[in-house]
Order: structure tokens, then C-alpha cells, then sequence
């Protein structure tokens, strides 16, 4: 029974380990291209919209629907240019999660979400769980290399929103930053 025991555990460890690895994996190949684009389309019920965003390190510029984020230093600047009203926060607020701080990575969510492989239309996959409880999931989908991912899958409930990484690619100019003088 001991070896039994024994043996299970060794086999769960080691899933949790590879499903680690597609994370990291993913995690290296956006490190080592410096800084990346991503192109993206989110899509839940009837609502869809596109954007994008660019990171360097720990700062990022993304657009969505008119509205522009730049973070750097720590600090949020939200700019909507058909209200003309910007704001400025902390980047603290932005949270882990990849659509709302590109920048986090996948480093958040292994460490915030228990890990298991799967497999989703014959692509490497994981599936994220909370690891404080909770039914809401969240599926990471690679594309055919297995090294960047393709597809995210916030499963709530009874809904899913599904985030398609169109283009993810290495970005050769400088990161878009806050410019105060634009808006004077």
C-alpha cells in the first residue's frame, strides 16, 4: 500500500511539474524576446473587442476600446480620449491576473493557481484552479510549438470569456509612455 502511495504521489508530482513547465516555458520565451506585442480579441456572450498591448519588463501599454494604459514605475495612467479624462493610480490595483497586468505573466498564476496538464484540439494545455477555492477556472491553451500561448479560458460559472492571442511577437521600439504634455 506504502508503495502504492508512494507511487501516486510521485506521478501527481510530476504533472504538477510539467504543467509548471508550459507556464515557465511560456514565461521564457516572452522573457527572451525583451519586448513583446500582443495582439488580442476577447470574446464572452455577445461582447467581443480587440486590443493590444506591449511589455518591457515590469511595464506595459496596452489598448483596448479607445482606452489607454501606460504603467511604469509603478504607476497606472489611464487615458480615455473620447471622455478626455485620465487617471491615475497605483499599479497595485492592477492585480495578477494577464488580461488586466500583461506584465505579471505566467509567473502569477503558478503561483496563485494549482496547475494540471491537459490537453485542448491536440495543443499543450493547462488548467488553473484557485488555489484559495472557488469554482472559477482558467484554461492556457500553447500554440503548436508549445511555447507561446494561443489561447486563455476564464471559466465562471455559467460563462466563459475567451481571450485569443492573435499575434504575440517581439517588439522592436521603444514602450509607449505616459506624455502629461499631450493632455495639457
Amino acid at each position: 500500500m506504502k508503495r502504492v502511495l508512494a507511487a501516486l504521489f510521485i506521478i501527481i508530482g510530476i504533472k504538477a511539474a510539467s504543467a509548471a513547465t508550459l507556464l515557465d516555458t511560456f514565461e521564457q520565451t516572452l522573457t527572451a524576446m525583451g519586448r513583446y506585442c500582443v495582439e488580442f480579441t476577447v470574446t464572452m456572450d455577445q461582447y467581443s473587442t480587440s486590443g493590444r498591448y506591449v511589455v518591457s519588463g515590469n511595464d506595459f501599454y496596452a489598448t483596448v476600446e479607445g482606452v489607454e494604459y501606460y504603467v511604469a514605475g509603478g504607476v497606472k495612467h489611464e487615458v480615455n480620449s473620447q471622455t478626455k479624462e485620465i487617471i491615475v493610480d497605483s499599479a497595485d490595483s492592477l492585480g495578477s491576473d494577464i488580461i488586466s497586468n500583461p506584465a505579471q505573466g505566467f509567473a502569477a498564476l503558478a503561483r496563485d493557481f494549482d496547475v494540471v496538464d491537459t490537453i485542448v484540439a491536440g495543443c499543450k494545455a493547462v488548467t488553473l484552479t484557485p488555489k484559495q477555492g472557488g469554482a472559477d477556472s482558467i484554461v492556457v491553451v500553447a500554440d503548436q510549438s508549445g511555447k507561446l500561448p494561443q489561447r486563455i479560458v476564464y471559466c465562471y460559472n455559467t460563462a466563459q470569456m475567451v481571450v485569443e492571442l492573435s499575434r504575440v511577437e517581439r517588439f522592436a521600439a521603444e514602450l509607449p509612455t505616459f506624455d502629461r504634455s499631450k493632455y495639457v
